[in-house]
């Protein structure tokens, strides 16, 4: 359903080259492999909310597919910003178009969003109730830059905590995962308490998602070309914040000599010596710990909601705690 809305949307306009065509390669929409198409995991879990809720999928399709779209955005943007050239198998936008072209691409898909919102969530929903789910999108895409910002700023640090590590990821994934889940809440009717269970869920799995992405970029689940992207641009994941706090200053060094590194100074002997580290330290163990506490936490935010909505958002997190992509 989110596919073609997407697909329906993006071609009912005048079609201009290196614009349009470029939207559905962000999306995956010009290609049958499913793969390049992401998971699509937010979008989903909004109509499944709402279902749950007693609502139809499709009053929430275009709110749900606007979170998507907003969502490919960021990682047009992302890819620039990291310098990274491999998205789901093939070339980022920005590598296939050109920068110029990558960079509007993703301002347009932003445009997207609001366009989705405004010209075909269903009449019938009452103005002060499309007013509150604007107020939650918004929200949610507020704390998403905010978190990439700080992700930025860590970049250059060589004492980040998983402490603040959290602080990162919870910003930048925790509420864009909440925002379709809330809205379906408001669009439904459903109590503030509900709310509040989303939001702290969110706060649970956002965090669990990105450590499971950590963890995925050694091995071959992120659909870049090689493993260790992560390493190579420098990030301050989950894996690094752990085994700085707990290995010897000269591995602490050589660590950071590493992740500080022009990207195209990387070699693969360096990948494997911070994969090694992390093994030796036992960051991978931490990180899936971290993980299961996360899940727990997850667990108990929603341990009041009703039967089938627990039971959906349980299958949810176990299946972001074991994905292989």
């Amino acid at each position: 359903m989110v596919d073609d809305f997407l697909l329906q949307f993006i071609k009912q306009d005048r079609q201009i080259p290196n614009l349009h065509e470029g939207l559905l390669y962000a999306l995956g929409l010009d290609s049958d492999e499913q793969v390049t198409r992401g998971k699509r995991l937010r979008p989903a879990l909004g109509m499944l909310v709402c279902e749950a809720l007693g609502g139809r999928a499709e009053d929430i399709l275009p709110i749900a597919a606007a979170v998507e779209l907003f969502h490919n955005f960021t990682l047009i943007h992302d890819d620039i910003e990291d310098g990274d050239t491999f998205r789901r198998n093939r070339p980022c936008v920005y590598v296939k178009y050109g920068l110029a072209h990558g960079i509007n691409i993703g301002d347009y898909m932003l445009v997207m969003v609001f366009r989705a919102m405004m010209e075909h969530s269903p009449h019938s929903i009452p103005p002060r109730t499309r007013d509150k789910i604007f107020e939650v999108l918004t929200s949610a895409f507020d704390h998403t830059h905010i978190g990439q910002a700080l992700d930025i700023n860590a970049r250059s640090r060589h004492d980040l905590t998983t402490e603040e590590y959290f602080l990162i990821v919870s910003e930048k994934t925790g509420y864009c995962l909440a925002a379709p889940m809330i809205a379906a809440a408001i669009l439904t009717g459903a109590g503030k308490s509900v709310n509040r269970a989303f939001e702290s869920y969110a706060n649970a799995i956002g965090p669990m998602f990105q450590i499971r992405d950590d963890m995925l970029d050694l091995t071959e689940g992120k659909g870049r070309k090689s493993i260790g992207s992560d390493i190579r641009e420098g990030k301050r994941s989950f894996l690094v914040a752990h085994v700085g706090g707990v290995c010897a200053r000269e591995e602490r060094e050589k660590l950071y000599l590493i992740l500080d590194a022009p990207r195209e100074k990387t070699t693969d002997d360096d990948i494997q010596w911070v994969n090694k580290l992390f093994r030796k330290y036992g960051s991978f163990e931490a990180a899936e710990e971290t993980n299961k506490h996360l899940l727990s936490e997850a667990f108990r935010a929603i341990a009041r909601l009703p039967q089938n909505l627990k039971e959906l958002l349980i299958s949810f997190a176990e299946l972001l705690l074991t994905r292989k992509r």
